[in-house]
């Protein structure tokens, strides 16, 4: 409406001063469609600045999310690298055969989930009485049963 005002004051269609009316000139009056699209066009201004606005907070909230995610994962991370190495060592499967194994059913995700099949080997049972979201457990599981089966039968990705 702030620029209704002043396109109207540049018209000289505005009040002058204090409270002394101008009188309009016959060449510079406008019609009064010409006034109402200026009002509809100047509310329409309005509402996509707010528009914008509550886009931009939305996209705010959704990079802030994403940092959050990402941080997460990075803090994961070399939980997850020892975990493999212990269980590589533990049980005497290639560390890289089980990093293998580990990207193809979870890429390295300690959360995730597939039915009831969790953790970074997406194992069914809970490795060694603990949650099969702990990276350690499910690693030195994972390796102990590869070591004691000799193949990697059990799961969907081979390394």
């Amino acid at each position: 409406m702030k620029r209704l005002a002043g396109l109207l004051t540049a018209l000289g269609l505005a009040t002058a001063g204090a409270g002394a009316a101008k009188e309009p000139q016959p060449s510079s009056v406008l019609p009064d469609e010409t006034l109402g699209l200026l009002t509809q066009n100047a509310r329409l201004h309005d509402e996509l600045a707010v528009s914008h606005a509550r886009e931009r907070r939305a996209w705010s909230i959704a990079r802030r999310r994403l940092r959050v995610i990402y941080r997460l994962r990075r803090r994961w991370a070399p939980t997850v690298d020892y975990a493999l190495r212990l269980g590589s060592a533990v049980s005497g499967v290639s560390y890289y055969a089980m990093r293998s194994v580990a990207w193809c059913e979870s890429r390295l995700d300690p959360g995730a989930t597939n039915g009831r099949y969790k953790g970074i080997f997406q194992l069914g049972w809970s490795p060694l009485g603990f949650s099969a979201y702990d990276p350690v457990a499910n690693a030195i599981s994972t390796g102990m049963t590869v070591a004691h089966d000799g193949s990697w039968r059990q799961w969907e990705c081979k390394p």
